[in-house]
């Protein structure tokens, strides 16, 4: 299945997987990182997937290409999901004006609002609200408790986990002398294709214009994308960062943990940033970047080095400040 070249024994049993460390006889496991090389002998596990290098065991080997996507596959087999019952639950509320395809799985007590076109293979769990003129397309699973404002697009092949809220109103208002006016926000939210999206994450729709997650984008649980955004294809983002508004976000970018990017800034292609660092303004094409102001990693590792040893520069400084002060005074 894998396209490998075995090294052992091809009558051994799998019937499970684990990490190299903590596997058990009869499993599976794999090798990509090599600082964990050093568990390929004292590993419990029947068979290991490793990368096409000389590597000296005894245990039963497969060697390929890229371990860790071949690994995938392996898991994907193991933990194939019985197939839904497609059933739409009687307690389900669909205005009649809705159109649900074939083989449309509705949990309990969902509401789905007028003109909401909901097509085939989809999965939608129970407490779920999907306001009216949403879109979803073939194949999507949408999880429990999710909501999903009015007019609202979502793809195909997308995954929506619990609680995940789509199309709520942007953040928007302009401060007067003694009060504050709320900007109507009456943009859409669209969803394109092969997107997921991670628990509590919550997502606004556009003020005029559309806030737009783009084909194949990753969202981590607890992340916050404000109105206006646009997130490029195949962007992964971890959780707990934050949007704001009317920031476009270029494609294959891996933004880490508790990120705060500020608005109407651009962020180019190939870009990657550091867990809770934060950002205030464009950044080029192809950037690695860290800090709680982000700049350059690099940089950013060789100045926290300065920066750890400060209290010792300080007291170098103030010692040769002193000596100067008294050999001005010896000098007189």
């Amino acid at each position: 299945m894998i396209e490998g070249k075995l090294i052992g024994n091809p009558n051994i049993d799998i019937s499970s997987f684990s990490n190299i460390e903590n596997a058990a006889k009869g499993d599976v496991t794999f090798l990509a990182d090599m600082r964990y090389k050093k568990y390929i002998n004292s590993t419990k596990a029947s068979l290991i997937i490793v990368p096409r290098i000389n590597i000296k065991t005894k245990k039963t080997i497969i060697e390929v290409d890229n371990p860790a996507e071949k690994f995938i596959e392996i898991l994907t087999l193991f933990s194939a999901k019985k197939a839904e019952k497609q059933e739409i639950s009687q307690s389900a509320k669909i205005h009649p004006n809705s159109k649900i395809a074939k083989n449309v799985c509705i949990g309990e007590n969902s509401v789905i609002h007028k003109n909401t076109k909901i097509n085939m293979n989809c999965t939608i769990s129970s407490n779920t609200f999907i306001g009216e003129n949403t879109q979803i397309g073939c194949n999507t699973k949408i999880g429990p408790n999710v909501t999903i404002y009015p007019n609202t697009e979502i793809g195909e092949n997308c995954i929506i986990h619990a609680g995940v809220v789509i199309g709520s109103e942007g953040f928007g208002f302009i401060q007067k002398k003694d009060s504050i006016i709320k900007i109507p926000q009456i943009g859409k939210t669209i969803i394109k294709n092969n997107v997921e999206i991670g628990s509590n994450t919550t997502i606004d729709r556009g003020t005029f214009n559309n806030t737009t997650i783009n084909s194949g984008v990753k969202l981590d649980n607890l992340i916050q994308v404000g109105h206006n955004v646009t997130i490029g294809e195949n962007t992964i983002i971890a959780a707990q960062t934050g949007i704001a508004g009317s920031t476009n976000i270029g494609k294959n970018c891996m933004i880490g943990g508790q990120v705060a990017i500020s608005d109407h800034i651009t962020i180019g292609n190939n870009v990657k940033i550091a867990g809770k660092s934060g950002v205030i303004k464009n950044i080029p094409n192809n950037k690695t970047l860290q800090g709680h102001l982000a700049f350059d990693i690099k940089d950013f590792q060789k100045s926290y080095i300065h920066f750890k040893n400060l209290t010792q520069i300080v007291s170098e400084i103030e010692q040769l400040k002193e000596k100067n002060k008294i050999a001005k005074n010896n000098s007189k």
